[in-house]
């Protein structure tokens, strides 16, 4: 999220600068279009067509101010066991920021810069070699990814990347953020069901839920991580052997981190 070339000072100073965060939507949006999209993310509703096209334009005269010149629906697919890593992870429907000027009455229509609404709130790709290749015939091979309207856009490399659901075509799930979403919401709806029974809080409209920040992990040089089939395949080590003490914790167990991480 930090473009050092074009920003000045460390990442503290850079922390959320190019991510459309809810600070710059307040800011920058309609006060009535912004108040509309803040509650369709706690009813569920959709965000009507008008509301979108000021979004949409809000969002590509952002974008460009921070040098943008494509956009991309940045999803995480499930990929089976394809070996992916790092970066690869993640898949990008990339697009730049032109369409063609339908106004026009020339028969070769030219193009101008925008960010068609359409395209910011919706997609269509295809989701045949997912998670694992071959598993749909040709005529069902189509995958939609839809922005998560709870997850900021944000700019990177002069990309917009906009954070999206990726489902087929009979909204079967084909990612890894699809079924959390949906989870959200059956705790949602659950959770004010429940609520509303023990008589606690029964004016609440929404419920949230939040994953501990607290993780634990191994840092691996990115050569060598790619001779380990295990961690490539699997995501953990499968192969090798313990060290002599174990862990040997007072090595690394609250140790500083390298220069090169």
């Amino acid at each position: 999220m930090f473009s050092l070339s074009s920003q000045k000072g460390d990442e503290l100073t850079q922390m959320s600068s190019l991510i459309f965060d809810d600070n710059t939507m307040k800011a920058r949006l309609p006060s009535k279009v912004y108040a509309r999209f803040k509650e369709a993310l706690v009813t569920g509703a959709p965000t009507s067509e008008d509301d979108q096209k000021v979004i949409a334009e809000t969002i590509f005269k952002w974008a460009r101010e921070l040098g943008a010149v494509s956009f991309a629906h940045w999803f995480f697919p499930m990929r089976g066991g394809s070996g992916a890593y790092g970066s690869m992870c993640g898949a990008c429907k990339m697009d730049t920021l032109i369409d063609l000027d339908w106004s026009s009455a020339e028969a070769t229509k030219p193009f101008h810069a925008t960010l068609p609404y359409e395209r910011l709130f919706v997609g269509e790709t295809d989701g045949s070699s997912f998670p694992n290749g071959g598993l749909r015939a040709t005529h069902t091979a189509a995958a939609f990814t839809t922005w998560d309207r709870s997850s900021p856009c944000f700019v990177i490399d002069r990309v917009l990347r906009i954070p999206c659901a990726f489902v087929t075509h009979l909204g079967a799930s084909i990612d890894e953020k699809t079924p959390l979403l949906r989870s959200n919401d059956a705790v949602h709806k659950q959770g004010l069901r429940l609520l509303k029974n023990i008589k606690i809080c029964t004016d609440a409209k929404a419920i949230h839920s939040f994953l501990g920040w607290e993780q634990e992990f191994f840092i691996i040089p990115a050569a060598m991580y790619r001779k380990r089939p295990d961690l490539l395949n699997c995501g953990r080590t499968l192969i090798g052997k313990l060290p002599q003490r174990n862990q040997v914790g007072d090595f690394n167990y609250f140790a500083p981190l390298c220069k090169q991480v």
